[in-house]
């Protein structure tokens, strides 16, 4: 998605596409990982003033130029309306959102009770069906209760 060509699409601090994105694609010249970010050059920001005004806003692709995901990925735009089920429970709500941590991925999911937010690993989740849209979540006390 960083690769020298790619193009995108300015986003908002949100990670919404911006009212001027459609107008404005921004062409990658280059990009790298620098600490737990990403440092970009893109051919329409010209100097650092323009850079800095950059900065924590979100950078945006169109999902059909992204390469396919490997049978045990997923993107993670592709989790948010999924069903979301309990073994054992059967259905328990959809994923609402998805947040980056520090810690990992967390969802917050759409319940008839409310809207937790669980945490996305090996132990919780049992299996992942996307052409299903359906995420498998093992049993945890008060969780979606």
């Amino acid at each position: 998605m960083l690769a020298s060509g790619a193009l995108l699409f300015a986003g908002d601090r949100e990670g919404n596409l911006s009212p001027d994105a459609a107008a404005q694609p921004l062409h990658v010249e280059d990009g790298r990982p620098m600490n737990k970010e990403w440092l970009v050059r893109v051919t329409e920001v010209t100097d650092r003033d323009v850079a800095d005004s950059w900065r924590g806003r979100y950078l945006l692709a169109d999902a059909a130029t992204l390469p396919e995901a490997d049978d045990d990925e997923i993107y993670v735009g592709d989790l948010i309306g999924m069903r979301v089920e309990v073994e054992g429970r059967g259905l328990v709500g959809h994923v609402r959102d998805v947040y980056d941590a520090p810690q990992g991925y967390i969802l917050e999911v759409e319940t008839a009770t409310g809207r937790p937010l669980v945490p996305w690993n090996d132990e919780l989740v049992l299996s992942v069906d996307e052409s299903a849209g359906t995420i498998v979540f093992a049993p945890l006390d008060g969780l979606f209760d």
